[in-house]
């Protein structure tokens, strides 16, 4: 600030000036983002997508911290043992249906693939066995998406297309007024 009381009165308006032009100019791509955002959850919705579950999904995804992710599940679980709202299975067989390490990082790597996430497994070693476990989830997710998007895309937009786009009823020559014609018995 020092540098500042120095500065004349028209200076210290062009310097002003200089750093509001910065800020909006941020603001404005902001807004931009919030826009482009908005239009992204809409055509999800439309799509059926829970907008709670993607940003849970992305949330979990691009955490820093998997440990508080699970806490956090653990302690909205026991709220709803609590409430009754689910079944407490805490106590039965916890080694029924739990997955190994190779195949939780398999499905890691899927849903990466699926993202279309870089082709790099930031967690484990390049060349050890986990990475390339990572990697071949993440080969499989993009199989999936290279097979299925382009119908799920062409079956989406059909049906966009039909809601929208409903066919009128047949018309019987030109008279808007006419009727479909009658058989007489």
């Amino acid at each position: 600030m020092a540098a500042a009381t120095k500065l004349t009165d028209q200076e210290r308006q062009a310097l002003w000036a200089h750093h509001v032009r910065k800020r909006l100019s941020v603001k404005a791509r902001r807004d931009e983002l919030a826009a482009e955002e908005k239009e992204l959850k809409a055509d999800a919705k439309n799509d059926g997508i829970s907008e709670q579950e993607m940003k849970d999904f992305i949330d979990c995804m691009t955490t820093d911290d998997p440990q508080k992710k699970v806490d956090n599940f653990n302690m909205l679980k026991r709220n709803r043992i609590r409430l009754g709202i689910i079944t407490d299975d805490r106590k039965g067989d916890l080694l029924a249906d739990r997955v190994t390490n190779e195949q939780m990082i398999y499905a890691a790597g899927v849903e990466a693939g699926l993202a279309g996430l870089d082709r790099v497994s930031k967690k484990y070693g390049a060349g050890s066995t986990e990475d390339k476990t990572w990697l071949s989830g993440w080969d499989e997710g993009q199989r999936i998406a290279r097979e299925n998007l382009q119908s799920a895309m062409e079956k989406r937009n059909a049906a966009k297309q039909k809601a929208t786009h409903e066919e009128p009823p047949a018309s019987f020559g030109s008279d808007p007024f006419a009727t479909a014609p009658t058989t007489i018995n």
